[in-house]
């Protein structure tokens, strides 16, 4: 009977070790797949932020359709990192925890999926309208120029693109230190 109960404590304990294990290698990869995601979202940002890269997602319905799957990605990564740390916060009175979990639920709200999805497509008109009228434009002088329009545009496209890159690599600098297992 004790060499039963010795066993099945020694069952638990290895049970116990191997699900620990298999939760921080779930952790590791959870961390480490966000991490790719945000190197992938530097480089699509890269193009975002220009005029000319917004004409390719405007145009390219591959190249919108990879933005859109590396933000649904993130999405859900970020998702599944912010049930994590909630229930680390629990336990917890990190306050770097409670600041990444503030910075997902910014990024969740201020710039998910279907605002990005408007704001960009906002931008797509403002740009086809702007090349309709290019050659109009491209007379005037000051405000109304070409020109003028193109680096408004670039401008309010920059600022929104550097808004969300600077919050996931906030949430990606964080989230390397925490221990989220």
């Amino acid at each position: 009977m004790l060499r039963r109960l010795a066993l099945a404590v020694s069952c638990l304990f290895l049970a116990g070790n191997t699900y620990a294990t298999g939760d921080q290698n779930e952790s590791a990869l959870l961390v480490s797949k966000f991490n790719d995601l945000t190197n992938q979202w530097a480089l699509i940002s890269y193009d975002l932020r220009t005029y000319d890269g917004l004409k390719k997602y405007c145009a390219d319905h591959s190249f919108r359709r990879n933005v859109a799957e590396t933000l649904n990605g993130i999405h859900h990564y970020d998702s599944l990192l912010y049930e994590r740390l909630t229930v680390k916060a629990r336990f917890s009175n990190n306050h770097e925890i409670k600041k990444v979990i503030h910075q997902i639920e910014a990024f969740e709200t201020k710039y998910k999926a279907s605002n990005f999805s408007k704001t960009l497509s906002e931008e797509c008109s403002d740009q086809r309208s702007l090349e309709r009228n290019s050659d109009e434009l491209r007379n005037d002088i000051g405000m109304n120029s070409y020109d003028s329009q193109v680096i408004l545009l670039e401008a309010t496209l920059d600022k929104y693109v550097k808004n969300i890159t600077k919050l996931m690599d906030h949430i990606n600098d964080h989230i390397h230190h925490l221990h989220i297992d």
